[in-house]
């Protein structure tokens, strides 16, 4: 953990670079019916890829699979080419929504960053994956490569892979943490230049405007937080939600827009994080090639993988741990939703149960749930008297802390059933409030 590694570990790594360069459509010719691909989140190489579907009509039956979901739509989850290569993601987006619950696309439940845990055990069923695919730096004068600022499942999927193959590309930058790779450990690399164009942000609306200022009133000096990139949890740092406190660390899945100001402006310092103290933890950043240059050879921040960063036992060691994540519904026992509309995949459970559990589990923590109060204009109540059958719930009442929508704050940590739901109420949208009281006569 630390520094680019600088011993060589022989003479010949320069000779195995050489003869494993090779062209994108070589990997792709090296891929038969029935492989199973795994393509590390925001890593994928459009070079790679279109090679893979330009061998369409020779293959069937390929497992396309990424934790997080591919960025750009590359074809993989239409229908036409559903008997060649099927998708198998973790994560609902736009570009996967409807290939899911059309059946196109597969989805696999991950929670606590245990992606390949059934692997590691040998469960019935579970195999290594034929290939991995994934982004480098070129090697330096040593013979590593860095991964750079986004390290996401790549190590523990490397390890689950037959064929490790880099896409090098230089507009990476140079990183700190577990991030480097020896080339020797990779079997086949491809030249991949292409810059990283910056990713899509959330506009902040009038109701993450209020749920900032009630967010800056929970959170305390030098405590360590954990923010979720959801689209009110992402935007709390751009409305100033955290601007005049001192010393908040950061331990977390990722990094969202605003953050690198706060470091810069002496906001974010981790003085006081216990597990990695002096330091900016996260598996991966969110921005794109302005934040890469920031962190660029910059021992501030350090970027390790899902099994670390996603393991509640090491997440709640921080004291004063701080978890603040985005829900799509609540019911009035507390269980929240993140997962589902229904039946039908949204997004997925990501880290939030990981840092949820830890904050929760933490010395002096706190597990903060966003959401505004109302969604589709304003017509549905994201506080629901109960969940309509085939409902995902991600954090189960047990665990439910505090809730946050523009309208307020409710504490349901050592609350009664009822007490609960009178504390929800109050915070829901005084339009939906009428309704919701009636339901809780007769639920409670």
């Amino acid at each position: 953990m630390g520094t680019a590694p600088t011993h060589s570990r022989g003479t010949n790594w320069r000779e195995h670079y050489k003869s494993r360069m090779v062209g994108p459509e070589e990997v792709a010719a090296q891929v038969s019916s029935g492989n199973r691909i795994y393509v590390v989140t925001s890593h994928e190489s459009a070079p790679l890829l279109a090679s893979l579907l330009g061998r369409a009509d020779e293959l069937r039956d390929v497992e396309i699979r990424s934790l997080g979901g591919l960025w750009t739509d590359y074809g993989f989850q239409n229908g036409t080419w559903a008997h060649v290569f099927r998708a198998n993601m973790s994560f609902g987006t736009p570009a996967s929504r409807e290939a899911i619950e059309e059946g196109i696309t597969n989805f696999t439940v991950v929670g606590f960053g245990d992606a390949f845990r059934h692997i590691n055990q040998r469960r019935a069923g579970s195999e290594p994956f034929d290939f991995c695919w994934f982004t480098v730096t070129p090697p330096n004068d040593a013979g590593y490569c860095c991964v750079g600022a986004e390290v996401w499942d790549l190590r523990i999927a490397m390890k689950n892979s037959k064929i490790n193959v880099a896409a090098v590309n230089d507009h990476l930058p140079r990183t700190f943490g577990d991030t480097w790779i020896h080339v020797s450990e990779i079997d086949y690399f491809i030249e991949d230049h292409e810059p990283f164009l910056p990713r899509t942000r959330h506009e902040p609306t009038a109701a993450a405007v209020a749920i900032a200022q009630h967010v800056s009133g929970l959170v305390r000096d030098r405590d360590t937080l954990q923010i979720g990139t959801g689209s009110t949890s992402g935007t709390l740092a751009q409305l100033g939600a955290f601007n005049n406190k001192q010393d908040l660390g950061y331990f977390s899945e990722m990094s969202v827009a605003g953050l690198i100001d706060l470091v810069d402006n002496g906001v974010i310092t981790s003085k006081y994080s216990t597990v990695r103290p002096n330091k900016f933890a996260t598996t991966g950043l969110t921005g794109g090639l302005e934040e890469y240059n920031y962190v660029n050879n910059n021992p501030f921040f350090e970027f390790y993988d899902y099994d670390y960063m996603l393991n509640p036992a090491i997440i709640c060691q921080n004291e004063n741990m701080v978890s603040i994540n985005n829900g799509l519904s609540i019911d009035l026992r507390g269980q929240i939703n993140l997962v589902s509309m229904g039946p039908k995949i949204w997004s997925g459970s990501g880290g939030q149960l990981a840092f949820h559990t830890g904050a929760f589990l933490s010395r002096g923590g706190r597990a903060i749930t966003v959401m505004p109060s109302t969604a589709s204009k304003g017509t549905i109540s994201r506080i629901v008297p109960e969940f309509p059958a085939g409902q995902v719930v991600t954090i189960p009442w047990d665990l439910a802390d505090t809730v946050v929508t523009e309208f307020g704050v409710a504490e349901l940590l050592g609350k009664t059933m009822s007490q609960r739901a009178q504390a929800l109420i109050e915070i829901a949208h005084p339009d939906h409030q009428p309704e919701l009281r009636r339901a809780a006569s007769k639920l409670l």
